[in-house]
């Protein structure tokens, strides 16, 4: 993998996030949830050939469900 892809899904899983307006009242732990959940992203489709799949499909249904997924451990603060 390379340091541009996992730069540019940290940058997509940020502006989702913003765009849903996820905070959860420690902007360093959101931060790195990002990152932890880029990573975890790349892996999961480290064989992917995306000109068979839509990346920003991809990347924003994974995006919304850990948001989603850190919204019922109550670790969500409405702006």
């Amino acid at each position: 993998m390379e340091n541009r892809e996992m730069h540019e899904t940290i940058a997509d899983i940020s502006y989702i996030a913003g765009h849903r307006r996820y905070y959860s009242g420690d902007s360093r732990m959101d931060m790195s949830n990002f990152i932890f959940w880029a990573k975890e992203f790349e892996k999961m489709n480290q064989n992917e050939v995306w000109e068979e799949r839509d990346y920003m499909l991809e990347i924003e249904a994974f995006a919304n469900k850990k948001i989603n997924e850190s919204r019922k451990n109550n670790k969500w603060i409405e702006r």
